[in-house]
């Protein structure tokens, strides 16, 4: 019985001819070429076969031409060994007719070999237990891409190799290789025979962190960063871990993270780190225009570095046309468990349809992201100055322990096109514990992305919110509802949608918020839009009256978000407004 074995990857155009260097001629001799192989086959044929490469070529000759011909065979069958058919029948001739030159190929290829039996091992490693052996092996065997029956390719083989040795790279063995890999080919029994022995070399254990670059911030910035504890095995996705969480932090304006692989030393490998560093403290300046609260002010400052503590304060004054604000948010280092502390202070002036209000915030927030997921707890203590157009104003406090949940499971965060964003939020306030009125709130926010064909995109969104109380009398205006305005019901003003009190629209107990939005990307870069929004807010569940809005926008692919133009027409008012917004709002 003839067996070939191939032990090595080969190039299935080593035979390719190279034409010697000769003078160009200007009466080159050109030919037709009549394939006939089956349309799988043809595309590989006609981009590989050197008949094809130089037909056109100025030193063409009958010379030449009949040696490409002679050596297409050849080339046809490396060509359809490398796609696993071993026995394929072949015939090719050249012709004049008239003084016109024609190449007939007549390929054949017969049944592809299969994979026959495949032998897998994995060697070194001695120090591992031998159930640590099996289990490696197994899991080999369980992941291994090319089983037996599979049509048997060169590329397939190839990349079943390196996926293989992947395995063992990426978690406990960087230095392992392929020890030996063996393909035998049996063309009468038409199979392909596999073997392939890893060479895991030594498992790898994680040692201590060294860190370069670091001046401006205390070591531990990093160490409460990091994933990884010393003597835990090797993991290439612990390494990167460390690294997109460097990355992402506003401490580092980049980092790089990596562990030298040395088999003479593979246990508590040190953990390299170098960082570039971003500068303690900012100060910024802005101008900005909303259509929701009109043209803003805004200055920032930023200390990643207070008292040398590596502790985050953030300042910020915003004066706008119907909002203000002064505040600071003081953050602690992310702990090693992945948890964000911080503590607020804020105050905010309003004026928004016949409602002022002064609001004084101090909050203490724990956070944290666990994957798609995050989890944020708080306990804020509100103090509340409300004044109403044509109506009693008051004086409301509230001490608030809140929870809120939010899913990002979409393809790209900051340009979704299929996923969705939810965001769920639960608020509660008691007499008894420095509030003046007891509530319960709960609120929800969805938003689901469909892609529709190559450039459509379709959007839906909605919101639910409900607040059980005796009354609306005594809760913050925060834990109310109102809607109106760029990202909620478009049509209509700035949260105009609400609960009449007096000459003003203050907030209510309840909100039903709906909208569907189909997006066309005439470019790369810019879509049109169409949309409906239909939603209200009310003190009671029997006086919620959705109202309508509907228009078409532009859309832009901005570097921090799509930026949305729209213009609406509110059914209820008979009005047109213009809304402008950036991303979404999760």
């Amino acid at each position: 019985m003839f067996r070939a074995r191939l032990v090595s990857a080969a190039c299935a155009c080593c035979l390719a001819l190279t034409l010697p260097a000769q003078a160009a001629d200007p009466a080159a001799l050109s030919y037709a070429i009549n394939l006939q192989a089956p349309q799988a086959q043809r595309k590989l044929l006609e981009n590989h076969l050197d008949l094809y490469r130089w037909r056109d070529g100025e030193r063409m000759d009958e010379t030449q031409l009949r040696r490409l011909v002679d050596q297409a065979p050849q080339q046809v069958r490396a060509l359809l060994a490398s796609e696993g058919f071993y026995s394929p029948q072949v015939h090719a001739e050249l012709a004049q007719s008239g003084g016109a030159w024609a190449v007939r190929l007549e390929v054949q290829p017969g049944m592809a070999a299969r994979v026959g039996r495949v032998d897998l091992r994995i060697v070194g490693g001695s120090d591992d237990s031998s159930a640590d052996n099996r289990a490696r092996l197994l899991k080999l065997r369980a992941d291994w891409s090319l089983p037996s029956g599979a049509v048997f390719r060169h590329e397939d083989w190839e990349s079943a190799k390196r996926a293989a040795l992947r395995g063992l790279l990426l978690d406990r063995y960087p230095a392992a290789a392929i020890h030996d890999s063996q393909a035998t080919v049996d063309p009468q029994a038409n199979s392909v025979g596999l073997a392939l022995t890893l060479d895991s070399g030594p498992a790898f254990t994680f040692g201590a962190l060294q860190i370069e670059g670091l001046r401006r911030y205390p070591a531990s910035v990093i160490e409460r960063l990091n994933p990884i504890q010393p003597g835990e095995p090797y993991a290439q996705a612990k390494l990167l871990e460390l690294q997109s969480r460097l990355q992402d932090s506003p401490y580092f304006a980049g980092a790089a993270v990596h562990a030298e692989i040395d088999p003479e030393h593979p246990v508590n490998v040190p953990i390299k780190v170098s960082i570039e560093e971003n500068r303690a403290r900012t100060l910024g300046l802005g101008i900005g225009m909303s259509t929701d609260t009109g043209p803003r002010a805004q200055m920032d400052y930023r200390d990643l570095n207070l008292f040398g503590q590596a502790w985050r304060l953030a300042g910020s004054l915003k004066v706008a046309q119907k909002e203000q604000s002064v505040g600071g948010e003081l953050q602690f280092p992310l702990t090693r468990q992945g948890d964000r502390d911080s503590l607020t202070a804020q105050w905010v002036r309003s004026d928004v349809e016949g409602e002022v209000t002064r609001t004084l915030t101090l909050g203490a927030r724990r956070g944290f992201l666990r994957g798609m997921n995050e989890t944020a707890y708080s306990l804020r203590y509100y103090l509340e100055q409300q004044e109403v157009d044509g109506a009693i104003g008051e004086q409301r406090s509230a001490l608030v322990p809140s929870w809120s949940w939010t899913r990002r499971d979409v393809d790209n965060l900051l340009f979704p096109t299929r996923g969705y964003l939810l965001n769920i939020q639960a608020d509660a306030a008691a007499q008894a514990l420095l509030s003046d009125r007891s509530f319960l709130r709960g609120y929800g926010k969805a938003t689901w992305f469909h892609r529709l064909g190559d450039k459509g995109q379709l959007i839906l969104r909605g919101e639910l919110g409900a607040v059980a109380a005796a009354g609306r009398d005594g809760i913050p205006a925060d834990f109310l509802f109102r809607s109106g305005g760029d990202q909620t019901v478009r049509g209509y003003a700035y949260q105009s949608l609400g609960v009449r009190d007096g000459n003003a629209i203050v907030g209510g107990r309840w909100l039903g918020v709906a909208s569907a939005e189909y997006v066309r990307w005439l470019t790369p870069q810019w879509g049109a839009a169409l949309f409906v929004d239909a939603g209200d807010a009310a003190d009671s569940l029997d006086s919620l009256h959705p109202v309508v809005g509907y228009g078409l926008g532009a859309r832009w692919k901005s570097p921090v978000g799509p930026l949305n133009l729209d213009l609406a027409y509110g059914h209820e008012t008979q009005e047109t407004r213009l809304h402008f917004s950036v991303g979404f709002s999760f």
